[in-house]
């Protein structure tokens, strides 16, 4: 799980590609990968991530064996209003995240991937200044980025 995880990082996330303004999809993924900020941790339950909230490191992805789509969507939206200070971001094989042609998605695992918001938002607004989003469809502006 954590390999495959990693290899996306790494060879996904990390390469810069014209879709992004020649930026990689997740400019940030890859030092905080080899900083050791990521966690990866096969789902348990609930209750384990609202009890582990406050250990948060740079990002938790929590992967799922078997989720719906809908489902881990819906969880994603009831965490993000729950929790204000966090953003979770649901990843899952069927739905699929493609600029410019370009699939970001992991393919494998559904994950459930929890950063400090506004951490994120503000690396956001670093990359407003680019061209990073200018191939963003506005649905996918719509749900990636107005949580």
């Amino acid at each position: 799980m954590k390999d495959d995880i990693e290899k996306w990082v790494m060879d996904v996330l990390s390469k810069p590609n014209k879709a992004f303004g020649n930026l990689p999809p997740c400019p940030y993924a890859k030092k905080a990968w080899i900083e050791n900020k990521v966690t990866v941790k096969l789902f348990e339950s609930f209750e384990y991530i609202n009890q582990n909230l406050s250990e948060l490191k740079e990002v938790q992805i929590y992967c799922f064996e078997s989720i719906d789509r809908d489902d881990l969507s819906n969880i994603a939206k009831e965490y993000n209003k729950n929790y204000p200070n966090f953003l979770f971001l649901e990843e899952h094989p069927e739905l699929i995240e493609e600029i410019d042609g370009f699939t970001v998605n992991q393919g494998k695992w559904a994950m459930l991937i929890i950063q400090d918001r506004i951490k994120l938002e503000s690396t956001r607004e670093k990359l407003r200044e680019t061209s990073y989003y200018d191939n963003w469809s506005e649905e996918l502006k719509q749900r990636i980025l107005l949580r």
